[in-house]
């Protein structure tokens, strides 16, 4: 395989990746995303779908008590979903390369944010946040390599 073929090769790959990325992404909001811990003694632990938990924390938003205690990390996962629309709205203008990183960058800390969560209330992920995680991975892994596969200007 010849260096341009490979050029070329590279791209599509990134796009066939993020196509399965919104595949799985979307296909996680109908799976079990967490579920509480189990206590001895108590019923079964509650498990949350993920369509339930991301309008859980968009509403909750608008609620002044959840900024103003550890529930806020909650939101902060909430407001990924919307920020990956933003992104994947500005896929289509080169111009905007700027915005999607900073979008980019917003998602990863808020990931974070929702793992802390996780530990301090405490949930469990389940499968349908592990996929969502992996979604929104295959969706941004072209950004992060996008300059490094970019083909070099002829001279």
């Amino acid at each position: 395989m010849s260096t341009s073929t490979g050029n070329r090769a590279a791209p599509r790959a990134f796009r066939i990746a993020r196509v399965v990325g919104y595949f799985v992404f979307l296909a996680a909001f109908f799976l079990p995303a967490c579920r509480q811990i189990a206590t001895p003694g108590a019923g079964a632990p509650e498990v949350y779908k993920g369509w339930f938990c991301a309008w859980i924390t968009i509403i909750n938003s608008f609620n002044r008590e959840f900024w103003h205690s550890k529930d806020f990390l909650a939101i902060l996962s909430g407001w990924i979903n919307p920020l990956m629309l933003v992104y994947v709205a500005s896929l289509f203008s080169r111009k905007l390369r700027l915005l999607r990183r900073i979008f980019a960058a917003a998602i990863a800390l808020f990931i974070v944010g929702t793992w802390v969560y996780f530990y301090l209330v405490p949930l469990v992920p389940l499968l349908g946040h592990i996929l969502w995680i992996l979604g929104i991975v295959q969706i941004l892994f072209g950004e992060v390599l996008s300059e490094r596969t970019a083909p070099k200007p002829a001279e």
